[in-house]
């Protein structure tokens, strides 16, 4: 019996596929966005393409969200209130790989793309920018190519703990209990046994 198509590992689906190119199917994206509709019009578009999405419209709750979705891609609106774009990746930059502080992300933003605001937004780690009102092709090919990036989750190797192999376990001998233990067990049985 075959299996349904969403138990083939994230790696497999994203190539290939019957011959044809998977693009973001079954990739995990957060957008974020005050802006209810576009978050709305961003999310059924991804939904789509195949991609798994979740959408936020509070940017207090971005972060919370991010680490514990721990998506491929992160787009994100640069203008919102209280806490702008800039400032929530360079909160996630601050993070450790293993926490999701090199997830691959992508601007939203309605501002013209000058070199300023461009370079503060690369300083700040975004790879890419996408213009509002955006065409939904390109916005499928941002995050396409964001998704194949590869993304290191670990700052460095962790080194093996040295446990025992299971036949060093086998062979370990097992201390003896103290002298006198069976006596002890044996006379305390004897006090509960008369009383």
């Amino acid at each position: 019996m075959a299996r349904p198509l969403h138990y083939i590992p994230a790696f497999a689906r994203a190539t290939v596929w019957g011959g044809k190119d998977m693009g973001i199917w079954g990739r995990r994206v957060v957008v974020v966005d005050d802006d209810t509709d576009t978050l709305e019009i961003l999310s059924q578009l991804l939904r789509d393409e195949g991609a798994d999405v979740v959408g936020v419209d509070q940017p207090g709750a971005a972060l919370a969200t991010i680490l514990g979705v721990m998506p491929d891609v992160l787009l994100v609106d640069i203008a919102m209130p209280g806490l702008d774009g800039v400032s929530l990746i360079r909160k996630l930059r601050s993070l450790s790989p293993e926490r999701g502080g090199r997830i691959p992300a992508a601007t939203l933003s309605a501002a013209p793309n000058t070199d300023e605001e461009t370079n503060r937004w690369k300083a700040a780690g975004f790879q890419r920018h996408i213009r509002k009102p955006f065409a939904p092709p390109s916005v499928v090919a941002v995050v396409e190519e964001l998704a194949g990036r590869w993304v290191e989750r670990r700052a460095t190797t962790l080194d093996r703990v040295a446990w025992p192999t299971p036949r060093e376990r086998r062979s370990e001998s097992r201390s003896e209990p103290p002298t006198g233990f069976y006596e002890a067990i044996a006379s305390l049985n004897e006090r509960v046994v008369r009383a």
